[in-house]
């Protein structure tokens, strides 16, 4: 157990400034496994234990013995592969095998959703098996609409090569740029609505309205014990009108598409040149105002309204009969409850330590479901 240091990211899943703190405090290169405990019930801060490898001498001012580490290397049938020793290691064998060397590796990320390394040139993530589907939607985007994602090198199931895309990631873009993101998304939806059957068999997840409202329902009745009474309610009246809001949403002639899932401006990498839209492990078939009401709650809110009015316009030139206005306010709290879905499917298929990167938002979604925004 090494002394405690502290980083300047707070986000625990961001684990390449942990690895230079132990280097740089400590003097050892370490791999971070996963996440074992934090005093905190969520991100981001605090103080933070993590599972590491190394491979050395016992470096100074550390305990080989962890009084309350019992059980901490137990198997767990829900761990995923690189959180366990030697798990990372045989992701980088991969990717040297494919690319025939991989220079420097430094390890980005580790947590339920993905084990990201930056090579040279590449990068190497891997994704849990609900997210498994990210290498043949990359194909099916590199081939119909080549640059609007990274480059796809190489795949091993839900492993994979990513072509490196110069710049950083966009967390902090202005308006005219996020504006532009949503214009390198919209034609690849306009584009996939005619291939759902294609898309459908690759594994994308079906989030149209049948397959959707049982998930709902499964989702609201699981929660409900720890809702108050009046939210309750109004869940299950969403819920039960669910088929008459999905026949309204389906007349308003926007049709249902290839769904990112989690499109906000983080999600998009650029060096003021080359853009690309990054993590297409959380998409599925859906009605893509979902992609719009994420990009827009997730910005500033005075890019809202130009985002939304953005889409609508867009939407209302490619279908000139349509009524995009009126499919954002009925998608409002559907996208919301699907908010809730994709969270209740994380807490479910990931091992219990790691549930706090997730434990509150079901909640939080089921409220915004019942007053969206």
């Amino acid at each position: 157990m090494l002394s405690p240091y502290a980083v300047e990211l707070p986000w625990w899943q961001e684990v390449w400034d942990v690895v230079a703190g132990a280097r740089q405090v400590h003097g050892i290169d370490v791999v971070v496994l996963r996440l074992l405990k934090a005093d905190r019930s969520r991100p981001p801060g605090g103080a933070v234990t993590y599972l590491a490898e190394y491979d050395g001498r016992l470096p100074a001012g550390c305990s080989r013995t962890v009084a309350d580490g019992t059980g901490w290397t137990a198997p767990d049938p829900l761990r995923m592969p690189w959180a366990s020793p030697g798990g990372p290691a045989a992701g980088l064998a991969w990717a040297h095998r494919m690319l025939g060397g991989i220079g420097a590796a430094d390890q980005q990320r580790t947590w339920n959703l993905s084990s990201i390394w930056r090579l040279e040139g590449a990068w190497l993530k891997e994704v849990p098996p609900f997210f498994g589907h990210e290498p043949a939607v990359l194909t099916w985007l590199n081939t119909r609409m080549p640059g609007v994602a990274p480059r796809l090198l190489g795949a091993d199931g839900a492993r994979m090569l990513l072509e490196d895309v110069p710049g950083t990631d966009r967390y902090d873009a202005g308006l005219d740029e996020t504006v532009a993101m949503l214009d390198d998304l919209l034609p690849v939806q306009v584009a996939a609505a005619g291939h759902l059957t294609e898309l459908l068999a690759m594994g994308v997840p079906d989030r149209r309205a049948e397959p959707f409202t049982h998930a709902a329902r499964t989702v609201v009745e699981h929660w409900t014990p720890e809702l108050r009474p009046d939210l309750r309610a109004s869940l299950a009246r969403l819920v039960d009108r669910m088929p008459t809001r999905f026949a309204a949403l389906a007349a308003c002639g926007i049709p249902n598409t290839l769904v990112h899932g989690d499109f906000h401006r983080g999600n998009v990498r650029s060096d003021g040149g080359t853009r690309a839209i990054l993590d297409w492990g959380d998409s599925t078939i859906g009605h893509p105002a979902a992609d719009v009401l994420t990009l827009a709650n997730r910005a500033p809110p005075e890019y809202r309204q130009v985002l939304l009015d953005h889409w609508c316009a867009h939407w209302r030139s490619e279908l000139p009969a349509s009524r995009p206005e009126e499919a954002l306010e009925l998608m409002r709290p559907l996208d919301a409850l699907r908010g809730a879905i994709i969270y209740h499917g994380f807490l479910t298929a990931i091992e219990r330590s790691e549930h706090p990167y997730h434990a509150a938002d079901p909640l939080r979604c089921l409220h915004e479901a019942c007053d969206p925004r």
